[in-house]
């Protein structure tokens, strides 16, 4: 969808718009059931959660009402507290533990950036943790597996290249798990990463910038207005000096109109795309 300016949606602070060359960028789409979107603000959700009755009341729907309103980190936070207290009473709560494993993630992403890598790599590793429980419940389920890859893709990218590329191959079995259960989950979320595994990656664990590429091209088949995949396929067109057209992705992410559902994702990746037009193509033509 195009025809909206860059301006008309406010990047969200907090987000890490920048890393350090020699890590790998997990971004991974992200998230959130399409229900209840009106409920965009705090003071509305916490009174969603206290006017809920019955079945309806259960834990993880009100903290999935604070989860939308992730443009506030705080919201997160709450929800991750229901969650917690949620698992405490039932450790088998499969939809309760993935949900953890989301919300521990998205937390740690929005964190300054200065902060420093051992404590990074603590709060992925709790979301880890959290999406390995949610794999032992339901290992039929495509969401324990995403968020799991997902975590343990960011603990790669804070420990760093040499350290991190033991992780290269866990990352890859949970994205193909993904494909095989829901190809479509989070907007081909798993395709997309595995893309980025290919882009990353060194040529002995795989790397392979021209199938990144492919895989990205079919991602955009089905999503064309996914900021993920074009922010991802704009960095291998960098990548392999197709400058030209990666300018042109970036300068349409700019132009997506505001997403109701991934709001803040696109407002982090509009800021990624100007960063990139900015420092890395501000001399082409």
């Amino acid at each position: 969808m195009l025809g909206c300016g860059s301006g008309k949606l406010s990047v969200v602070s907090g987000f890490r718009t920048s890393q350090s060359p020699h890590k790998w960028q997990f971004w991974l789409s992200a998230w959130v059931l399409s229900a209840a979107l009106a409920m965009s603000y705090a003071g509305e959700l916490q009174a969603a959660a206290g006017t809920r009755t019955g079945a309806i009341a259960s834990r993880v729907a009100i903290a999935d009402d604070f989860y939308l309103g992730r443009e506030n980190p705080a919201n997160v936070d709450r929800a991750l507290q229901i969650l917690r207290q949620q698992v405490a009473e039932n450790s088998n709560d499969y939809d309760a533990w993935w949900r953890i494993s989301r919300s521990a993630n998205f937390l740690e992403r929005v964190r300054d950036a200065a902060d420093d890598d051992k404590a990074a790599v603590t709060a992925f590793q709790a979301g880890a943790d959290a999406g390995r429980r949610a794999v032992k419940l339901r290992p039929d389920r495509a969401e324990g597996h995403f968020w799991l890859g997902v975590n343990l893709g960011l603990i790669g990218e804070e420990e760093g290249l040499l350290r991190g590329i033991r992780l290269v191959d866990p990352v890859r079995t949970e994205m193909e798990t993904v494909i095989r259960l829901d190809p479509d989950f989070e907007q081909r979320g798993a395709q997309r990463i595995l893309a980025r595994l290919y882009y990353r990656a060194p040529f002995f664990k795989g790397g392979d910038k021209q199938r990144s590429i492919e895989l990205l091209q079919d991602c955009l088949k089905r999503y064309p207005s996914d900021s993920f995949a074009l922010l991802y396929l704009a960095d291998d067109y960098l990548a392999v000096g197709r400058r030209a057209e990666a300018r042109r992705l970036l300068q349409q992410i700019l132009d997506l109109c505001p997403d109701p559902v991934y709001g803040p994702e696109l407002a982090n990746n509009q800021a990624e795309a100007r960063d990139r037009l900015q420092h890395q193509l501000a001399s082409a033509r």
